[in-house]
């Protein structure tokens, strides 16, 4: 598990299925999935499919807006 200071992620699972882990339990997330890890909250991904999971995130702001 990781975190972020100053930026929310959110997580498009485009393909494939998983988990969502976080500090307070783990979410399962599957294709079509929307889920967010707000500023500070510790979280992660895991693939528990046989297949790839192909998952687009979202960092806002940018860590380029963030940090400089």
């Amino acid at each position: 598990l990781h975190a972020h200071a100053g930026m929310d992620k959110v997580y498009q699972v485009v393909e494939g299925e998983g988990l969502f882990l976080l500090e307070s339990g783990d979410l399962p997330m599957k294709a079509g999935d929307l889920l967010v890890a707000p500023e500070g909250v510790p979280h992660g991904v895991r693939n528990t499919g046989t297949g790839r999971l192909l998952v687009l995130l979202i960092l806002a702001p940018s860590p380029t807006a963030a940090h400089g």
